[in-house]
C-alpha cells in the first residue's frame, strides 16, 4: 500500500491565469470520472516555494477554500490544489461528493486512501519536476488526514499545516456527525460494530510501535492502514503547525488530541469555533499563522 509506481503524463492548460493540470490516476478505481486526477496551480511569479493544499470532504464546491491558495500565491508560495478522488467533478454518477469516498467497507476505503495518497505524492513529483525546491503541505479536515499520511511517507515535504483534523478512527467512526453514512453502511453489511471496533483497537498501540516501513501495513487490520495516527510518529513536531476547533462535532476532541499527541505535541492553536465555522471566523488567522510558520527557517 502506498508503494505503487508513479509514472504520470501531465497535461497542462491555463484558465484565468491558473494552470489546470491532469493525469490518469496511478491506482485506477475502474471508474473513468474518478480516475482522472486534476489540480489547480496558483502560481506565484517566479517563486520556487510551494504548498500542496488538500481540501476536506465536501458535497457542494470548494471555491471558498480557494482563499488559502490565493493568499499563499500572493505571498510567495505557488499553491497546488488537487480535487480528490470521489469528490466534486470526480464523483461517480448518482453519488454524492465526499460521501462516495467514505461509504464502503474498510477494504474499499483502504483502496481509496491508497489511490488518494498516491495521487498526492504524484503531485509532489510534479512540483519537483518543475523545479520547486521547497514543498509544504496543508490539509483541512479530511484533507488533513490525507496530508498526514503523505507527509509521513514523503520526506520531500518540508512542513505541514493541519487544520481541524484528527486520527484514530475508533473515535471518528462512532462519534462524529460526519460519519453517520459509514456507521449505517457498517450496520447494513454487519462488517463492524462499536464492540468489534474496540476489540480491534486493543492492538492499536502495538501496531504503532511495530510500524517501521510501509510493508508492515500488510499485517494490520485494513482500517489501521489509513489511520493518520498510525503514521504520525514519522513526522517531526517542529515541522508541524496544528489548529483545533474547540466545538467541533465533525472531528471529536479525542480524535484531534490523539493525532496531535502522536505528532509529538507540535505548535497548536485552539480556535473558539466549530468545524465549519473555523474557516468562516478564523481563515485570516489560519492563513497568516501558516504562512509565518512556512517562512521560518
Amino acid at each position: 500500500m502506498y508503494l505503487s509506481k508513479r509514472e504520470a503524463e501531465y497535461s497542462i492548460r491555463t484558465e484565468d491565469k491558473i494552470d489546470v493540470i491532469e493525469f490518469q490516476s496511478p491506482i485506477p478505481s475502474g471508474i473513468e470520472k474518478v480516475d482522472k486526477a486534476k489540480a489547480f496551480l496558483f502560481k506565484s511569479n517566479d517563486s520556487k516555494k510551494s504548498v500542496v493544499f488538500i481540501h476536506g470532504t465536501g458535497q457542494r464546491n470548494f471555491d471558498h477554500l480557494k482563499y488559502y491558495p490565493l493568499i499563499f500565491s500572493k505571498s510567495g508560495y505557488a499553491t497546488l490544489m488537487p480535487i480528490l478522488p470521489y469528490h466534486f467533478e470526480r464523483t461517480p454518477e448518482g453519488q454524492k461528493s465526499g460521501l462516495a469516498f467514505i461509504k464502503g467497507t474498510d477494504k474499499q476505503l483502504a483502496k481509496r486512501f491508497d489511490q488518494t495518497v498516491t495521487e498526492v505524492l504524484t503531485w509532489v513529483d510534479y512540483l519537483e519536476k518543475y523545479g520547486f525546491n521547497e514543498i509544504n503541505i496543508m490539509g483541512f479536515s479530511f484533507g488533513g488526514m490525507i496530508a498526514t499520511i503523505s507527509m509521513a511517507i514523503d520526506k520531500r515535504i518540508r512542513k505541514g499545516s493541519f487544520v481541524v483534523t484528527g486520527g484514530n478512527y475508533e473515535y471518528i467512526t462512532w462519534h462524529s456527525v460526519a460519519t453517520k453514512v459509514l456507521r449505517v453502511n457498517y450496520e447494513e453489511n454487519k462488517s463492524c460494530t462499536p464492540i468489534v471496533c474496540n476489540i480491534k483497537h486493543r492492538i492499536f498501540e502495538r501496531m504503532i510501535e511495530e510500524f517501521s516501513e510501509l510493508e508492515d501495513l500488510e499485517k494490520m487490520h485494513p482500517c489501521f492502514t489509513y489511520d493518520p495516527s498510525i503514521f504520525a510518529k514519522f513526522i517531526k513536531p517542529e515541522n508541524v503547525i496544528f489548529f483545533e476547533a474547540l466545538f467541533d462535532l465533525f472531528i471529536p476532541k479525542k480524535s484531534s488530541r490523539d493525532l496531535w499527541e502522536r505528532m509529538g505535541k507540535p505548535r497548536r492553536y485552539e480556535l473558539l469555533s466549530g468545524h465549519l465555522t473555523s474557516h468562516l471566523f478564523f481563515r485570516h488567522f489560519i492563513a497568516n499563522k501558516t504562512l509565518e510558520f512556512f517562512k521560518e527557517e
